[in-house]
């Protein structure tokens, strides 16, 4: 997946993981918000990437996580 054609706030299916993109600078708190509704992640921020980086933990359900992605208020 380029960084050019991700889009933020979208939750990615990667070989078997969940991927999520960030604005950058904020994924810090994207992972507080989903950690608040039960959602473990960790963040990383990819070298000249515009966009944090987290890897959703676990057995998540995509649609339900999208759901609270959808509502995150920015």
């Amino acid at each position: 997946m380029s960084p050019t054609n991700v889009k933020e706030l979208t939750v990615y299916s990667v070989e078997g993981h969940h991927i999520v993109h960030a604005p950058l600078g904020r994924g810090e708190e994207l992972r507080h918000h989903l950690a608040s509704h039960g959602v473990a992640s960790a963040v990383s921020t990819l070298a000249e990437a515009p966009f944090d980086r987290l890897e959703l933990e676990g057995a998540v359900d995509a649609d339900a996580v999208q759901a609270l992605l959808d509502n995150w208020e920015r």
